[in-house]
């Protein structure tokens, strides 16, 4: 069993060596170790070797990425405190400009296209590494928990669940297209901005306010009760 452990990690180590491009003496000397397939390496010695590995990954995606660089911190989790935080991944930083200008646009769910984050680095970590590949532009979404919990509050009076609080929060008429799904577009009020997590560079949107409330949003639930 242990030489089949020895032989994923051999591969492992590999794969590691051609994308990190690292030439490092620590893979050297695990890669002259492992080939070795020495006999007297119990199942604690492989264990340590694979957590070795896990680290050195892990560090040196960190280390390409700004994201948890404290300005960026900041600027993710600045409204932590009373507001519900949000990101959205994208590739061209025209279409990160064009959703501070015109609010986030989004087809059916909101939950599709977004994640919600916590300020907690484990949690960020996964959803970072699942998200990152989509672009990496970080659109920074952020309601307040008084507003959300209200318009929540509203539906589930009006036994709606299957209508979520962000279709709620449009101050555009929803609209349909070519696919006949309906279109919805959160109030760029929401959008605090965008991070470039390669950089670490952030652009604030001047008219963010995450405590916004319209009238829009009472007559979207006018419109729903009909």
């Amino acid at each position: 069993m242990e030489y089949i452990v020895v032989a994923i990690l051999i591969c492992y180590v590999a794969y590691l060596h051609l994308q990190l491009n690292k030439k490092n003496n620590l893979i050297e000397s695990m890669v002259g170790k492992l080939t070795k397939l020495e006999k007297e390496w119990d199942t604690q010695h492989v264990l340590n070797l694979l957590e070795k590995l896990r680290q050195l990954s892990s560090d040196s995606n960190l280390k390409r990425d700004k994201l948890f660089d404290e300005n960026v911190m900041k600027f993710l989790f600045g409204n932590d405190g009373d507001s519900k935080i949000f990101v959205h991944y994208t590739k061209e930083e025209s279409v990160a400009k064009k959703i501070l200008e015109d609010g986030f646009i989004f087809v059916d769910s909101f939950e599709k296209t977004v994640e919600q984050i916590i300020n907690d680095s484990v949690d960020l970590t996964y959803k970072h590494n699942i998200r990152k590949y989509y672009g990496k532009y970080i659109i920074v979404i952020c309601i307040s928990n008084d507003i959300y919990n209200r318009y929540d509050q509203e539906l589930k009076n009006l036994d709606m669940a299957n209508i979520q609080v962000e279709q709620v929060l449009t101050e555009i008429p929803s609209c349909f297209n070519d696919n006949k799904d309906e279109v919805f577009t959160l109030s760029k009020r929401f959008i605090k901005g965008y991070v470039n997590y390669e950089t670490g560079e952030t652009e604030f949107n001047s008219i963010f306010n995450p405590y916004f409330s319209s009238t829009a949003f009472n007559d979207n639930l006018i419109r729903i009760k009909s």
